[in-house]
């Protein structure tokens, strides 16, 4: 594959055919990332990004080559991501541990060489806001994969046996298009077989998941995500190489995801400490939306910085949108 990638890449520099070149140079980068060269390949995706527009389609709209096409589109939605590390707060053993999971899936081909295999299955649980999805961003990104999320309004069929044939197309795409194939609010795939609510089309999703599962060689990363893993079918976990919990942030995790989001404005240290104290117990999902309120509030005034009172406010208005959905909840 690679010498047949390199023909095209002569070919289309001889010809100065500029978006076959580039094209080139991002099918490369794929090619060195399903052989686990993540680094090299994302040195190609770089210079790929500095040679100049980016191919157009007929209707001169630029195409992201990342981005899936044909059947699987309907399946599946994203695109080569930017985040890093350096953009989640999380505590630092699941931070570790997710680091971890990032070297070995780049020392892929060495690891082979001893016949050991990267982690790359991986089960996200935990409260809804607590960073699942950033997570799974954050690997694509580190990777220089694309993070895939599966479309469930796609996947789920009404037509017998149909879901479980959509799910064989995301599969088969893994080996193809390696990448973070995000499957979101998973207890709705592979629910408990027994389930009191159980049918006999959800017991053949959940055994075409585990059986797909199994048969998967491909470089692509797996993530699971569910904010309810008490609903999940037993066998399910055993199918993951390793599960990653994810909890309500503490003060100190909060104060430093406060200083994220308004790093730009200097607040101090002790201010943002004290206000996660005050704040204690909301999601991380809940304070990067009252960072952003604050910020609108300040904007709408006219104010030329972020006052403490913009913040307080803001978390005020979360805090009591959170205690209503609890409610909420309790009495139903």
């Amino acid at each position: 594959m690679r010498s047949e990638l390199l023909k095209q890449l002569i070919t289309a520099h001889v010809e100065g055919d500029d978006v076959a070149f580039r094209k080139a140079v991002i099918q490369l980068a794929s090619a060195e990332s399903s052989a686990g060269h993540t680094r090299i390949a994302e040195e190609l995706r770089r210079v790929a990004s500095q040679l100049g527009e980016r191919p157009k389609s007929a209707e001169g709209q630029v195409v992201d080559i990342a981005r899936p096409r044909g059947q699987v589109a309907e399946l599946l939605e994203g695109g080569h991501r930017d985040e890093r590390f350096r953009d989640i707060v999380l505590p630092e053993s699941t931070r570790d541990l997710l680091a971890r999971i990032a070297r070995e899936n780049r020392a892929r081909a060495e690891l082979e060489r001893w016949q050991v295999a990267p982690r790359r299955r991986l089960l996200f649980h935990g409260p809804p806001g607590c960073g699942k999805t950033l997570a799974a961003a954050v690997l694509a990104g580190e990777l220089g994969l694309p993070l895939m999320t599966v479309r469930f309004d796609a996947l789920f069929s009404r037509f017998l046996g149909a879901t479980a044939n959509h799910l064989r197309i995301i599969f088969d795409e893994m080996p193809r298009r390696p990448g973070v194939y995000l499957f979101d609010e998973f207890d709705a795939v592979a629910q408990r077989r027994g389930h009191v609510q159980d049918v006999g089309e959800m017991r053949r999703i959940v055994t075409s998941f585990l059986q797909l599962t199994d048969a998967d060689r491909s470089a692509s990363l797996i993530i699971a995500a569910t904010n309810h893993a008490e609903l999940l079918d037993r066998a399910v976990f055993r199918r993951f190489d390793v599960e990653v919990p994810f909890e309500l942030p503490d003060e100190q995790q909060l104060a430093e995801l406060l200083a994220l989001r308004l790093a730009v404005f200097g607040l101090p240290e002790e201010l943002l400490w004290r206000i996660a104290q005050a704040n204690n117990g909301i999601s991380y999902a809940d304070a990067a939306r009252a960072c952003d309120d604050a910020i609108r509030a300040m904007v709408i005034d006219g104010a030329e910085s972020l006052s403490p009172e913009y913040l307080v406010w803001s978390l005020a208005v979360v805090a009591g949108e959170r205690n209503r959905r609890l409610d909420d909840t309790s009495e139903r």
